[in-house]
């Protein structure tokens, strides 16, 4: 184990599980200090109590500026400072074409990802300041990048996090404070099932089973863990990254580097065929999970 966050203090949203849960634990386990928020509150007590009190809980739902703003600045009041801020908090929304898409839900995917990234980063600056730096990181989509990977408005509100945390990158490097991108592919969790038509309740059933489905997304053969894109925040987070500022750091087993149709169910027909399905003549949907016996999917 190394020491790279030894004195080093950190917020992370969206910590309970998967991504979030592995960067909190990477951090603390290598000498760092966390703040880790989100809104389940059960799964920030199992997280906080294998810490050995290096990560504290703080409930946060960050469609509530004030709530990010609180858990940043209980960061500075709880371990002095703060050093590092990850915005990681997000959902996928609804599957919705752009011509069937809701104001009511844009805003939402807009709030829940951009707004929140610019509400953290607006919280974080002060007390950066005050450290003279730091590290932001904002965590992106394969899907921000091009389309056909996931529903778009949260593509939409991904692509958007690119574009702020270059323009952020650029205002604040004066300060020394650094404005990075995460960018994972597919990663076999909660959130990822979400995205393809689950309900919370068989999201995580459903994520247990894309382990091996999930080596034939990309050209490594292998799933994605949480922990792949916890060592890419390391990175960004840490010394070693000291000179990469406005930089979305993919992290994908070069899924975006294969051709694609820009149609999401090419995107998944892959996971549909691992699964024992076939993938003409099957929608990723209903269809798929109920021949899984998964239980129904939401009606997004």
């Amino acid at each position: 184990m190394t020491n790279r966050f030894e004195g080093k203090t950190a917020v992370v949203t969206g910590a309970a599980h998967g991504i979030g849960a592995a960067t909190c634990a990477l951090i603390a386990r290598e000498g760092g200090r966390v703040i880790a928020a989100d809104i389940d509150a059960d799964g920030l007590a199992q997280l906080c109590e294998a810490s050995e009190g290096r990560i504290v809980a703080a409930t946060c739902d960050v469609l509530k500026t004030a709530e990010i703003t609180a858990a940043i600045d209980a960061c500075a009041e709880t371990f002095g400072g703060v050093d590092i801020v990850f915005s990681n908090a997000g959902a996928s929304g609804p599957s919705s074409t752009v011509d069937e898409a809701t104001d009511d839900d844009l805003d939402r995917m807009m709030h829940l990802h951009l707004r929140a990234g610019v509400a953290a980063i607006r919280a974080a600056v002060p007390h950066m300041r005050k450290r003279d730096g730091g590290s932001i990181i904002l965590t992106t989509s394969v899907s921000g990048m091009r389309q056909g990977y996931a529903p778009v408005l949260y593509s939409l509100s991904k692509g958007a996090l690119i574009q702020l945390a270059q323009i952020a990158a650029v205002e604040l490097a004066g300060d020394m404070i650094r404005v990075n991108c995460v960018c994972p592919g597919f990663v076999p969790t909660a959130i990822f099932a979400r995205s393809m038509g689950f309900t919370e309740k068989t999201s995580a059933k459903f994520a247990k089973r894309l382990d091996d489905p999930a080596k034939a997304a990309q050209p490594l053969p292998r799933a994605c863990t949480p922990d792949d894109i916890a060592q890419a925040v390391g990175y960004l987070a840490s010394d070693a990254g000291s000179f990469v500022t406005g930089q979305n750091l993919v992290v994908d087993g070069g899924l975006s580097l294969t051709p694609g149709s820009g149609d999401s169910r090419a995107v998944y027909a892959p996971i549909i065929s691992a699964l024992g399905l076939n993938p003409d003549e099957v929608e990723p949907g209903p269809a798929v999970w109920s021949k899984l016996g998964l239980g129904k999917t939401s009606s997004n």
